[in-house]
């Protein structure tokens, strides 16, 4: 791999290595907001229900917010994985999670912890915590990753972003699988106490 300068003095494997890991987290949210958005339109009734239980919006309001919110999240996941829009998708994922851990807060803060976080209707979702929002704030963080890889990368390598998106899809995809897979024992592998 070449040492080439770029304009600002950057080698060419630290931008391309920016542009990997702004691909891997643009590959894993967008897997994120792909899942979430499609389980939000097929499981509609679920998600209506969870977001009328938030109480934070008029009654009125509840029926588009949740068609809107479902569309949205497909949208943002299609800007990450392009490429192209990958900064616009980028700050609209993290905009869009802000907005999901304050409103997980301001229930947590009311009490209300039996709730669904609501993520992915028609699964098992986790309770409402502070454990909870502060995952959901850490997932905006890595939503921005992409946006200031793009900014300081001078562009989408087409391959490279292309690799790096299903790499981030893979690790989104094994995240969600140790998730729900139950632990296995291994005999003998220190399940037992040791007396000294």
């Amino acid at each position: 791999m070449s040492l080439q300068a770029s304009p600002f003095l950057a080698p060419v494997w630290c931008v391309e290595t920016g542009q990997l890991v702004a691909a891997l987290c643009a590959g894993g949210i967008g897997a994120l907001f792909m899942v979430a958005g499609i389980a939000k339109l097929r499981a509609h009734d679920t998600f209506l229900g969870t977001l009328a239980a938030y109480r934070l919006l008029p009654a009125w309001s509840y029926e588009s917010a949740a068609w809107a919110l479902a569309v949205a999240e497909i949208g943002v996941a299609v800007l990450l994985f392009s490429g192209i829009g990958a900064g616009v998708g980028s700050i609209a994922a993290a905009v869009l999670l802000v907005v999901f851990a304050c409103a997980m807060g301001v229930n947590v803060l009311r009490g209300r912890t039996d709730l669904s976080c609501g993520c992915t209707p028609g699964v098992a979702g986790q309770k409402l915590s502070w454990a909870v929002v502060l995952r959901t704030l850490a997932c905006a963080v890595l939503a921005l990753v992409p946006c200031m890889g793009l900014a300081f990368g001078y562009g989408v390598a087409p391959v490279l972003w292309g690799q790096g998106v299903v790499g981030g899809v893979c690790l989104y995809l094994l995240w969600q699988a140790m998730q729900v897979l139950p632990p296995v024992h291994v005999p003998g592998s220190g399940m037992q106490e040791h007396g000294a």
